[in-house]
C-alpha cells in the first residue's frame, strides 16, 4: 500500500516501527493458544507461538494449524522420551519359531510418522534454516526493488 509521498506504509493495524518484546510476545501467544489443550501440547504451544509472532509468523486465523503442531511435537517428545529410555531403546528382541528376530519398535515408527508430519508443519510455518530463507526473500521484490532478481 503507497500513499501520495510514494513512501511505503505498512498495512493497516501492523506496527512497523515498534518491535515487540519478547514479554509481550508472550501476553499475545497467552490470549490466542486454543482453550482446552492438553498440558504436554500447551506447553508446546506456550513455547512456540511467541516465537512465531516475534518472527511475524503467526496470525490468529491460523490457530488450528499451531494446535496441530503442538499435538505432533508434545507426541514426539513422549516418544522419544520413551525410545531414548535404557530400558526400552528403539528395537527388540524376539525369538520364535524363524528364529531370533530383531525389531523396531511401534513408538519408533509413530515417532517417525510425527516426524514427518512435524517437518510438513515447520516448512509450511517458515521455521526451518531453509525455509526462512524463502520467507525473507519474499517481500523485497514486492515493489521491484530488489537489485538480485533476475540473477
Amino acid at each position: 500500500m503507497k500513499d501520495d509521498n510514494k513512501t511505503v506504509v505498512s498495512f493497516p493495524g501492523a506496527s512497523s516501527s515498534k518491535k515487540l518484546t519478547a514479554a509481550e510476545a508472550k501476553k499475545q501467544a497467552r490470549k490466542h493458544c486454543p482453550r482446552g489443550m492438553k498440558p504436554d501440547a500447551k506447553k508446546v504451544c506456550d513455547r512456540t507461538v511467541p516465537e512465531m509472532i516475534l518472527a511475524n509468523r503467526f496470525k490468529p486465523i491460523h490457530i488450528e494449524f499451531f494446535r496441530n503442531y503442538s499435538v505432533v511435537v508434545a507426541r514426539m517428545e513422549k516418544f522419544l522420551e520413551f525410545l531414548e529410555d535404557e530400558d526400552n531403546g528403539w528395537k527388540y528382541t524376539t525369538t520364535g519359531r524363524s528364529g531370533v528376530q530383531h525389531k523396531t519398535r511401534p513408538e519408533a515408527a509413530q515417532y517417525n510418522d510425527d516426524w514427518r508430519k512435524w517437518n510438513t508443519m515447520v516448512n509450511q510455518m517458515g521455521a526451518s534454516p531453509a525455509t526462512d530463507l524463502k520467507f525473507q526473500t519474499m517481500q523485497p521484490d514486492l515493489f521491484g526493488d530488489d537489485p538480485y532478481v533476475g540473477y
